[in-house]
Order: structure tokens, then C-alpha cells, then sequence
């Protein structure tokens, strides 16, 4: 088996979990016994084993998914839908959709696209990335400056951040091609050259040039310096960071200000204007990086926003004042969300409207995100 990028937990949880392998030399015999009393202990066994270890129990009843006995494939369905409806039971199997096992990991694709989650097309990218960074390796390509991302746009599927995962994967998957490419069709222009180098010898043409040339290609292709991509990377890694962070806070804030509209127009108290000088000043510097197509630096000014002021001060003060009825506060906090959405839409459209659509559309009464003017502190970054 080529080595992996990922080595998945359940693979490993399935192949040392003695009492998982014990289970799985009875579990058809015992699912198709003709003896309830027998069924019924093999399907407490994994039922009771499921609690104390998922991530083994999990993948063993995703092998039985298609069994091509019925009452088999019937009990290892019903199994999965009950257990999986667990908050550690979902990670498991979110988990076995990286397995090599491709019984385990189809059928946990499968279960995880009815549920919304896109699972066929993920693992179906996933696996072509594995198989593109094995490529690689035994073609001498460098990809350590894109392992980071796969494995960044693992972590982002596990944690349900579907559409940035899929983002990281589709771009890893395209940089891994190209440089495959890359170097097959520079080996064919070695083999090219080469091959004629007798007739361009005979013609009078000097060869020392072409094999220097050659010789410094050939060292090119192991040693290529993928600076074109590195900007690129520390920009999704940026963004990844910025999503977690905002989707944790968000989440946080929502819950203290309960059902609570928003009114974009509402003037906020003089106590809670720094928060949004200072969102201004950011927002300010983020439209003219834009502009500019200078992302990274966009997506820094955000970072750094998110992290030192709004995580920072702004949470830990305010929440507390919130919760101790201070209306005043929650207004604030309201319109605070809403400048920090329509701050990101400027680099981040994408994680603007699931910040929208999750937590701001009910309270405003909006579409979109697009069709919301920016809080009243704000208002003039809605200037052209």
C-alpha cells in the first residue's frame, strides 16, 4: 500500500481494537443466525461497544453496509443510523470517510452526503489527492508546502466546514496536477533534446550549451521552488483560521443575544464606539487591499482584528454586560456582528454568507447579506 498523507483513525482503531476483531469473526454468522437469542447479543455487544469506542465499532458496520446477505445489510444499516446520531458517533464516521478501506470509506460517504455533508464528491477528491501526492513522491516532485493544506482541508470537513473544505481540496488537487504535468512534460523534453543530439553533433552545432542546459533542467526538477504557490497557501490558511474563529465567536454571541433583531440604523451608545472605530479603521484598510489584489494582506488586517480586538477585548467585556440585562450592550453586539460580516464579505464573500445565513438572516429579515447597509457606525464604508 503507498504511503498516505492521512492515516485515518478509524483504520487504525479497526485494525487494534482486539475486541472489535473478535466481534467481526461472529458478526455475520450471529446477524444471520436463525436464533434471535443469538442476534440479539451480537447487536447489544456492538451497541455497548459503540460507547466505549466508535471509532472501531463505526467502521466495522460500515463493512457491512451492502452485505450481500439481507438481514446482514439490514441490522449493520439500522446500527449505523442509530449510533451514528451521536455527537461522537457522527465524528466517527465523519472519521471513516478517510479510510483505505473502500467499503468503509464509500459507505461513509454515502451516509454523509444524505445528510447533507457532500460526502461522495469529498472522498472522491480526497482519494485523488492521496493518490497525486503518492504520484508525486515516486516521481521526485516536492509537495511539502501543500500537505498543510490537505490535511488543513481535513480538519475543516470534520469540524462540517464543508465548503471550505471542498475550496482546499479542489486547489491542492490542481497545484498536485499541475506539477505532475510540470514534470512529465519537462522529462519529455529532456528525452527530445537527447535523442537528436547525435544529428545537431553532426551538423556542426556545439552540444557543451544544450548539456549544460539540460544538466541544470534536470536539477530544476527536483528542486523546483514553488514561490508562485505560497502566497496562495498562507491566504487559505489565513482564511481558515478567520472561519473557525468567527464561527466560534458568532456561535458565542448568538446564544447570549437569544432571539434579538437587529436594526442596522439604530444608533449604538458612546461606550461602544471603540469597538467600532476600530472595525472601521480595519474594514478601511481590507477595501484598499482588495482593491490592490493583495489578499493575504487583506485577510492579516482580519486575523489580527478578530484575535486581538474582537476575541480579545471586546467578547469578554461585553457578554458579561449583556447577561446582566444591559440592552444597551446588546444592541451594540447586534450591529457589531453585522459589521464584522460585511467587513469579511470585502476579502471573503463565501464565509460572509454562511455567517450571514446562520446567524444574522432571522434577525434582519434579509436575503442576503447584500442587500443589508452597514450598521449605523459604518455606514460610510457603503460609500462608493
Amino acid at each position: 500500500m503507498a504511503e498516505r498523507i492521512y492515516i485515518s483513525d478509524a483504520d487504525l482503531q479497526l485494525a487494534s481494537d482486539l475486541e472489535v476483531i473478535r466481534i467481526s469473526r461472529r458478526i455475520v454468522a450471529d446477524l444471520n443466525s436463525s436464533f434471535p437469542g443469538k442476534r440479539k447479543k451480537m447487536i447489544q455487544k456492538l451497541r455497548a461497544h459503540a460507547n466505549s469506542n466508535p471509532f472501531s465499532t463505526i467502521p466495522l458496520l460500515l463493512r457491512y453496509i451492502d452485505h450481500v446477505d439481507a438481514r446482514v445489510r439490514d441490522y449493520a444499516n439500522q446500527l449505523v443510523e442509530e449510533l451514528t446520531r451521536t455527537t461522537t458517533g457522527e465524528q466517527a464516521l465523519i472519521e471513516s470517510i478517510f479510510s483505505s478501506h473502500h467499503a468503509v470509506g464509500d459507505s461513509a460517504a454515502a451516509i454523509l452526503e444524505a445528510r447533507n455533508l457532500e460526502g461522495v464528491r469529498y472522498r472522491e477528491l480526497y482519494v485523488q489527492g492521496e493518490k497525486s501526492f503518492s504520484d508525486c513522491k515516486s516521481m521526485g516532485i516536492y509537495t511539502g508546502d501543500l500537505r498543510d493544506m490537505f490535511l488543513e482541508a481535513i480538519r475543516l470537513y470534520k469540524e462540517k466546514l464543508v465548503e471550505q473544505a471542498f475550496e482546499n481540496l479542489i486547489l491542492v488537487n490542481d497545484l498536485l496536477r499541475d506539477r505532475i504535468d510540470w514534470n512529465r512534460n519537462t522529462k519529455r523534453y529532456i528525452q527530445d533534446v537527447l535523442r537528436l543530439t547525435p544529428q545537431l553533433s553532426n551538423s556542426g552545432v556545439s552540444m557543451e550549451n544544450i548539456h549544460e542546459s539540460l544538466k541544470a533542467l534536470n536539477t530544476a526538477m527536483k528542486t523546483r521552488d514553488y514561490r508562485e504557490t505560497k502566497d496562495l497557501i498562507e491566504s487559505k490558511k489565513l482564511e481558515a483560521t478567520i472561519g473557525s474563529q468567527l464561527v466560534s465567536v458568532f456561535s458565542f454571541m448568538s446564544r447570549r443575544l437569544k432571539g434579538s433583531k437587529i436594526n442596522p440604523a439604530k444608533n449604538v451608545p458612546p461606550d461602544q464606539k471603540w469597538i467600532f472605530d476600530s472595525m472601521k479603521k480595519v474594514a478601511t484598510e481590507v477595501k484598499n487591499y482588495v482593491k490592490k489584489g493583495k489578499k493575504t494582506e487583506a485577510l492579516e488586517g482580519i486575523y489580527s482584528f478578530v484575535a486581538q480586538e474582537l476575541a480579545g477585548k471586546y467578547v469578554e467585556s461585553t457578554m458579561s454586560e449583556i447577561e446582566s440585562g444591559n440592552q444597551d450592550a446588546e444592541i451594540a453586539a447586534g450591529q457589531v456582528m453585522l459589521g464584522i460580516a460585511k467587513m469579511v464579505n470585502l476579502a471573503l464573500p463565501n464565509l460572509a454568507d454562511e455567517l450571514f445565513e446562520s446567524y444574522l438572516k432571522s434577525r434582519l429579515g434579509k436575503a442576503n447579506i447584500e442587500d443589508v447597509p452597514w450598521p449605523s457606525p459604518l455606514k460610510d464604508l457603503g460609500k462608493r
